[in-house]
């Protein structure tokens, strides 16, 4: 989880970067790698499904399950991750215990019981990584496709911020309610209260970077959030499972 807040936060200056690119000039592949291969890319995709729905937040909304549904077998090795970290969570807590001490000793016998378990201390990570660059290219198409930024949802323009803050603040609700539901599908271990404080963090982060982001940027949160919440449902059986599995007297290693 504290990676997941460290990618969060590296949200920040990397928007920051891709705001360098002039507004004036529009997505175009001869620009450089990453407009070639993903702020052109995607503002193609969202101006075909705007043409296509009349609608630009039904673009945005098809946009993110076509990159969602590209990132689920990544996803899907995640929960199974997930699954085996939850039943190795015995051994992980008597090694814990035994060498509370030596900190770098208690390290290296956690990493020979991942690699016994064929387990990836970073498997959550990648889906996280994946879709970095996706977000930060829809905020550089949406600010440089003059069709993208001028197209209306609801009251609001979506390559200008929300000054009612309400899509900001649905797209943190979503997030709260992706983390509420995975939390009750699979609850954290006893004595893990710094995890806990950021699950609650999580939400609170979501509102103040799309706070000043254009409307376009939590609308995808929000329908990324939501979609998270169906694969949860998903992957429900692959992690209780784990969760059962942690609960047993003894673990193979």
């Amino acid at each position: 989880m504290r990676r997941r807040m460290g990618v969060a936060l590296a949200l920040v200056p990397a928007l920051g970067l891709a705001g360098c690119a002039p507004v004036d000039v529009p997505p175009d592949p001869r620009n450089g790698f990453f407009d070639a291969f993903f702020v052109y890319p995607i503002s193609l995709l969202i101006d075909w499904f705007g043409a296509l729905s009349g609608s630009y937040a039904v673009a945005i909304l098809a946009v993110t399950v076509i990159v969602r549904v590209l990132i689920l077998p990544l996803v899907f090795n995640q929960y199974k991750n997930m699954a085996k970290m939850q039943k190795l969570q015995p051994e992980v807590q008597k090694i814990r215990e035994k060498y509370q001490k030596d900190p770098e000793k208690m390290q290296r016998e956690l990493l020979k019981l991942f690699q016994a378990h064929d387990v990836s201390p970073m498997g959550g990570f990648w889906p996280l990584i994946v879709q970095m660059p996706v977000f930060i290219a829809l905020y550089d198409a949406v600010r440089r496709s003059p069709h993208i930024k001028s197209a209306h949802f609801l009251w609001l323009e979506l390559g200008s911020r929300d000054p009612t803050f309400v899509l900001p603040l649905v797209a943190a609700l979503a997030q709260l309610l992706t983390v509420y539901v995975t939390q009750k599908i699979n609850p954290m271990p006893q004595g893990a209260p710094q995890m806990r404080l950021m699950l609650i963090l999580f939400p609170l982060m979501t509102f103040f970077i799309t706070l000043s982001l254009p409307a376009a940027l939590p609308l995808y949160w929000t329908f990324s959030s939501l979609f998270t919440l169906v694969q949860t449902f998903l992957f429900k059986d692959l992690l209780r499972a784990g969760r059962m599995g942690s609960e047993e007297p003894s673990v193979r290693r």
